[in-house]
């Protein structure tokens, strides 16, 4: 059996599949080259969402994906995806 994870869906999905299979375990982790990210979730992830200065920085960093064509229709920025392996 395997644990299938799919990092490009917001919030990310997991599912057991073959799970009649107890020959081997594994997860199969499948990472899009871009993330597409909600800003306010950033900050509140950082928990930054009362700090001034920090969502200026934001703002100048979504302003500059902007003027590179890096949101998306509803404000989300791409970001890359770099994979670790531990």
């Amino acid at each position: 059996m395997y644990l299938y994870v799919d990092a490009g869906r917001l919030p990310p999905t997991v599912e057991v599949r073959d799970p009649d299979d107890f020959a081997s375990l594994k997860a199969v982790v499948v990472a899009p080259p871009h993330l597409w990210l909600d800003p306010a979730g950033l900050a509140e992830l950082a928990g930054r969402t009362d700090d001034e200065a920090w969502q200026g920085k934001l703002a100048g960093m979504i302003a500059y994906a902007e003027k590179n064509g890096w949101l998306d229709e509803h404000g989300h920025i791409r970001a890359h995806v770099e994979v670790e392996n531990g």
